[in-house]
């Protein structure tokens, strides 16, 4: 019979009446304690006999000690120096002098010998230097150096690109919108434009395309590369491509529009400058992007993607947009100014209502379909459109617009900080890709990575760079040497510079290949920066910041609130432990330990994460010091680190 019965339907006594759980006849219990017994007689046999074991190989180890000191105390017989005034005279008539105080401090002894014996020609007091393995050891010992220099020639060098000097600048540049506004589609045709793809690769894509039943998206596999992005018809992941104007270097990080994939979106848009916003012209889309949201079928709040861009991207560090009214072909009526002059009265105004300047906003009707108005009038698609759209419109073109924008004041003098985005490893070396967000990193130089603590030598550094039609404008390819000979155009490229070759520097997209460190210790969002202790940034857990309430929030934020916290391209869970002050616009003097955060307010709060991680304050890195807060799926908060607490 089983041992296992089902006892759930059973009473008080058809539980206890089991005759036969305890019918154990053949098994006396007179036999079961013998056989205990026997067990633990043989157990401690073995142990015995164990013990012995080991006392014997103890004992001949110490006869092997005994008789290894006794050959050494009769060899040191034979020879009995003695010491004279310091000096250690030993047989055969050489003396060794501790040396002068200076040479103490170098580590070097000083060797003499009085009288040689013959066929013996010694040099005088002649110095021997520790080796190298001896004085590395004595450095790692002690405490770490002075801070070390930037070389003169290499800071002039860097101090001259925030200068101008007819030095190209470079900027990151995120494709921001609402989900199917057309920005792969636009991206895809900018490049083409530019030529950074040939026609020879879209004829390829538009067959693809046509047969999956999708024609109208081969512009837009250029940067969705991925299967399931082509198969959906929607961006997932941050797409990185290199085009170069006239004026800038730009460094393309396309964005997917999708509310799933905001996280994503977030990644991207910590590392851009500058921001091109895609909208949707045609009746209907335009209205659900830009959409002030309500409350799903779950509670939470739905928004339109085009606000929630506006507001990350602005939390995040972007400070200029280039808005792009898409598909303005297919509005009623085509082309139609009073259309485009509607959506961007709105726009216009719900940028400034979150701090951007009027005069760092541009807005471009465009087709990313056809080409009007991407660049200038060449080889026109859409004659047609071109026309109507001259009728009304004088204004720039999408890529003359790009090049109105600031270059970024970049801080290549402080010390360095890489965000590592992605890693692999080939052999005994590890290559990390990554932005660099302040500072500047050569080949040959020391590094350390955080949190881990880890270091490492740089190998090679590779910038990420556009080519042109024929190569392929997603690869990392390494600055070339400076051209001497033939015509040079006035304005110079930093690779041009003697000083910075192979180096990158900040704002850069770099692959550096690093030695000495293992691979599983570096992962996304590990931070690259200075070896010297004094110029790393911090790892902390807790910290106080201010922080922006999303206007439609569904559930107040209230202490203890545990939320999901979002930096360049990581994310942690995290707990407000304490509200310590709030300001709603208009206010006089912000309310001291508030009981809840609602909608709208400005708010200083000290926030625990449930891990270590590499923070700085916003006025030391701006990168490390930004982030978001998101809770259910939806964008709580925007924020920047004030003080890291501990």
């Amino acid at each position: 019979m089983s041992r296992h019965r089902n006892i759930r339907n059973l009473d008080e006594e058809d539980y206890y009446d089991d005759d036969d759980y305890y019918d154990d006849d053949g098994y006396g219990e007179d036999d079961y304690y013998v056989e205990q017994k026997r067990e633990k007689e043989r157990k401690q046999k073995e142990e015995a006999a164990k013990k012995a074991k080991q006392n014997q190989l103890k004992q001949q180890q110490k006869q092997q000690q005994q008789q290894k000191l006794q050959q050494q105390q009769q060899q040191q017989a034979k020879v009995t120096p003695k010491k004279k005034n310091g000096e250690v005279s030993c047989a055969g008539g050489i003396s060794v002098a501790p040396g002068n105080k200076g040479a103490k401090k170098d580590g070097q002894i000083s060797v003499s010998v009085a009288n040689p014996p013959p066929g013996l020609s010694v040099e005088p007091a002649k110095k021997i230097q520790p080796s190298s393995a001896v004085a590395s050891s004595r450095t790692s010992n002690n405490k770490q150096g002075p801070i070390p220099q930037i070389l003169p020639k290499v800071l002039a060098a860097i101090r001259s690109l925030n200068e101008g000097n007819n030095i190209r600048s470079h900027l990151s540049m995120v494709i921001l919108g609402h989900v199917d506004a057309g920005k792969s589609t636009l991206t895809g045709r900018l490049m083409l434009a530019l030529n950074h793809v040939s026609q020879r690769q879209l004829q390829k894509y538009q067959k693809a395309s046509s047969a999956i039943g999708k024609s109208s998206f081969a512009l837009a596999w250029f940067t969705d590369e991925d299967e399931s992005e082509r198969e959906r018809g929607v961006t997932i992941d941050i797409a990185t491509k290199f085009v170069t104007t006239s004026k800038f270097d730009f460094t393309i990080l396309d964005a997917p529009g999708h509310k799933d994939f905001i996280p994503n979106m977030i990644s991207g848009t910590a590392s851009a400058d500058c921001g091109l916003l895609v909208v949707a012209a045609t009746t209907g889309e335009f209205e659900a992007g830009f959409a002030k949201g309500g409350t799903a079928d779950d509670g939470s709040r739905t928004c339109g993607q085009t606000r929630e861009h506006i507001i990350l991207s602005r939390g995040l560090g972007v400070t200029q947009f280039v808005v792009a009214v898409n598909k303005l072909d297919v509005a009623e009526p085509s082309w139609g100014k009073d259309r485009f002059e509607y959506i961007k009265s709105l726009i216009l105004d719900f940028l400034k209502e979150n701090g951007f300047k009027e005069k760092r906003i541009t807005f471009v009707p465009v087709s990313g379909l056809t080409g009007v108005n991407v660049s200038k009038e060449g080889n026109m698609e859409d004659e047609q459109g071109w026309k109507a759209l001259r009728r009304w419109y004088k204004g720039p073109t999408l890529v003359e617009a790009l090049d109105g924008f600031m270059p970024a004041k970049r801080e290549f003098e402080k010390p360095l900080r890489v965000i590592v985005t992605d890693v692999s490893s080939e052999g005994k070396n590890v290559t990390v890709r990554g932005r660099v967000v302040q500072g500047f990193v050569r080949t040959g130089d020391g590094i350390v990575v955080l949190p881990v603590g880890d270091g490492a030598n740089v190998v090679n550094v590779e910038r990420g760079k556009a080519s042109k039609e024929g190569a392929s404008p997603y690869s990392f390819a390494a600055a070339p040497a400076p051209n001497n000979g033939g015509s040079q155009s006035a304005e110079k490229h930093v690779d041009d510079i003697p000083e910075l070759q192979n180096c990158a520097l900040a704002g850069d997209i770099v692959e550096a290949t690093l030695s000495g460190i293992d691979p599983a210790r570096i992962s996304p969002g590990c931070v690259v920066c200075h070896p010297h202790i004094s110029l790393r940034p911090k790892v902390k857990r807790k910290f106080e910041a201010r922080v922006l309430v999303m206007e439609r929030l569904a559930v107040p934020i209230i202490r203890g609130s545990q939320v999901l916290l979002h930096m360049h391209s990581i994310d942690v869970p995290a707990v407000l432990n304490k509200l310590v002050s709030s300001e709603k616009r208009g206010d006089a003097q912000p309310r001291q330990n508030p009981r809840v955060l609602t909608g709208g307010v400005t708010a200083t709060v000290e926030i625990t994460l449930s891990e270590k991680l590499v923070i700085e304050e916003s006025n030391e890195c701006k990168s490390l010091g930004r982030f978001v807060l998101r809770r259910g799926g939806d964008t709580i908060a925007v924020g920047l680190i004030d003080k890291v607490l501990g």
